[in-house]
């Protein structure tokens, strides 16, 4: 009697278990991008009452005589199917379709600063260092903010990961023995471009450097300073806005090496070049404003400028696991990795085929873009819940448990009558 209320008990349990999934699965039915769980069972541990034995000349073999003693829950599995699309009609909700990547958002007080970043590896796509204080979690919820600094960030407040496709909005100050990375696009100018000499410029004036027939991007434009100079004083650059020309309409890549928070700027600054009657170039810049944006199914997000043109202006970053069944659930339609998912490998970010055909081939290798799935904006993924299984599974798991509970007060009754047997 003893082990059939023992079996009695552990299968109140585990179906108490299954009705608690399926509570939170129903619960769900209409949580962005939720993914659906179920329980799958196990039995227990068996008693041997009687062991096998071989077949002799006389007799033939005997199987085991065994008691199982109970039921465990084995496994409690993430369905990670992409959910149908919800259309909403606002640009900044993003759903991923077509395949298993999830965004990645950060917290932390040095994702504030801009000149924080989190280091990709190009060879494996893993996250190598990471700002200390900074916190990354992923999500499959694309329904983002914009915040009163142009960052986008999730509902909680976490700041979206992109790689950047732009000037960081301000030059590097420092003395002119130092090299800075400087990360920019480039916009179209007329006429051919030669090499320039910077002999010097008024504090106020804007300087250019022209490299003639354009710079990859995978390499430095660096500035020479004369170390002869006739006077003495120190080189600085000040602060302000960033701006890249190139003379042969060359389309930019994401840097594959950086991820930062991202940003919509109010405003864009356009360079534009010709040529004068001598022969010398003139530049003149125009700050055109962001009226609007876009988000592409690569997650390049192009910002709408009042005067009708177009800038892309950063690109939002997907992750993968290798198995996104053994992610941890964080709430707040958040995971994180576990031993069992794997780390992240980071997508790489997109590249123009109008880039130099040796950066192209470079770009290529590093590509690693498949699988991750497309991004949809205008639309959010809707739970994978499936009510119809869940209510036949609710069904199931009730049954189950009214009949581990009948097991228990029958063998209840059967030792009563045992007791009173004395009688």
């Amino acid at each position: 009697m003893l082990r059939a209320m023992t079996s009695g008990i552990s299968g109140l349990k585990v179906n108490q278990n299954k009705l608690d999934i399926v509570g939170s699965n129903i619960a769900n039915s209409s949580t962005t991008a939720y993914k659906s769980q179920s329980i799958n069972f196990s039995d227990a541990i068996s008693e041997t009452i009687k062991g096998a034995s071989g077949a002799t000349a006389n007799y033939g073999g005997v199987n085991p005589e065994q008691i199982t003693l109970g039921v465990n829950s084995s496994a409690i599995i993430t369905n990670t199917a992409s959910g149908s699309v919800n259309t909403t009609g606002r640009n900044l909700d993003v759903a991923i379709t077509d395949g298993d990547g999830y965004f990645m958002v950060a917290s932390g007080a040095n994702m504030a600063d801009e000149s924080e970043c989190i280091n990709v590896s190009t060879t494996d796509h893993s996250i190598t260092s990471t700002p200390s204080g900074t916190d990354i979690s992923y999500t499959r919820d694309g329904s983002f903010n914009l915040d009163n600094e142009g960052n986008l960030v999730t509902a909680d407040g976490r700041k979206v990961l992109g790689y950047s496709m732009v000037g960081r909005n301000t030059l590097y100050e420092d003395s002119a023995d130092k090299t800075k990375n400087i990360y920019g696009n480039f916009v179209s100018i007329s006429g051919a471009q030669d090499e320039t000499t910077m002999a010097g410029s008024d504090e106020n004036a804007a300087t250019y450097i022209a490299a003639e027939g354009g710079d990859d991007l995978n390499k430095s434009i660096v500035a020479a300073v004369d170390k002869n100079p006739s006077g003495s004083g120190t080189a600085t650059i000040k602060k302000g806005d960033v701006a890249f020309v190139d003379a042969n309409d060359v389309d930019l890549r994401a840097d594959n090496r950086y991820l930062h928070t991202l940003k919509i700027p109010p405003t864009v600054t356009k360079v534009t070049a010709t040529r004068d009657a001598s022969g010398n170039a003139v530049y003149s810049t125009q700050e055109l404003k962001v009226k609007g944006f876009s988000i592409g199914q690569d997650g390049v997000i192009t910002a709408n400028l009042d005067n009708g043109s177009a800038a892309a202006i950063g690109q939002i970053a997907m992750s993968s696991f290798t198995n996104a069944g053994g992610l941890e659930k964080e709430g707040g339609n958040y995971v994180k990795p576990s031993a069992s998912s794997g780390q992240p490998m980071v997508r790489s970010g997109a590249y123009s085929n109008k880039l130099d055909p040796t950066f192209i081939s470079s770009a290529k290798k590093e590509d690693n873009s498949g699988g991750y799935g497309k991004m949809y904006s205008g639309a959010l993924e809707m739970s994978n819940v499936d009510l119809a299984q869940q209510f036949s599974d609710m069904i199931v798991a009730s049954r189950a448990y009214q009949a581990n509970g009948k097991i228990i007060t029958t063998s209840d009754e059967i030792l009563q009558d045992l007791v009173n047997l004395k009688r």
